[in-house]
């Protein structure tokens, strides 16, 4: 899907004229109620605006009364990013069907867990020792992980690993072993709290070297391609 607020960006056009003509579109109920949802967002301010979430067909129908050279090319970028968004559905779904990704995920929610339980006691570990922002090492921890296994630059959503194959999942779960035992072998030692951490991103970054970094969702990695 895309939204009302997105055309009216990329086409160059108000808001409140796109809005206006999708309420003008001559349309089946039918065909609005699948392709026209209305909802809200919020505006700079913070304010709740109208706006509709369209699906690809809704698009279509309404890009039709958007003429010249740059909203064809518009027309063009939309269609294929509609294109992009069915294939990794697809993608997802026979993904999610095969029995070696269900046992890696299965697997990696269990390391999770366990990692998230030895973070906790770093953090713990991190304030007694006077850190002002150990909470954050959560968020971190996952951030630092993820970029050095991934070609991500930021924080990723819940839904990340929902997008791995199970090579990829497998490669995640080893580095959060590597992150907890990092972490318990550092607190084991009584080691301060900065250099634990930097402990634990080290044995990371040496693994996702031995590995290479992957794009999410594709096997290819640095040493294959080499």
């Amino acid at each position: 899907t895309t939204t009302s607020v997105v055309i009216a960006e990329k086409f160059g056009k108000r808001h409140d004229a796109v809005l206006r003509s999708i309420r003008n579109l001559e349309t089946p109920d039918s065909f609005n109620a699948h392709n026209f949802v209305a909802v809200e967002y919020r505006d700079v301010k913070g304010e709740l605006r109208p706006m509709f979430s369209i699906a690809r067909d809704g698009f279509a129908v309404l890009a039709m009364g958007f003429t010249g050279k740059k909203a064809a090319e518009w027309k063009v970028k939309f269609l294929e990013a509609f294109n992009w968004q069915a294939n990794e559905i697809n993608r997802l779904r026979n993904l999610h069907c095969q029995p070696e990704w269900q046992a890696a995920r299965i697997e990696g929610k269990a390391v999770r867990r366990n990692e998230t339980d030895v973070i906790k006691s770093f953090v713990d570990y991190a304030k007694s020792q006077g850190s002002k922002s150990a909470d954050r090492y959560y968020l971190v921890i996952t951030k630092e992980t993820n970029r050095a296994l991934f070609f991500v630059q930021s924080a990723v959503g819940k839904g990340f690993r929902d997008s791995l194959t199970s090579a990829q999942l497998s490669s995640v779960a080893m580095a959060e072993r590597i992150v907890e035992r990092a972490l318990l072998e550092a607190m084991g030692a009584r080691m301060f709290y900065r250099d634990a951490y930097r402990l634990a991103a080290d044995r990371v970054r040496q693994f996702a070297g031995f590995v290479g970094k992957s794009i999410p969702g594709k096997t290819t990695s640095l040493l294959e391609a080499a």
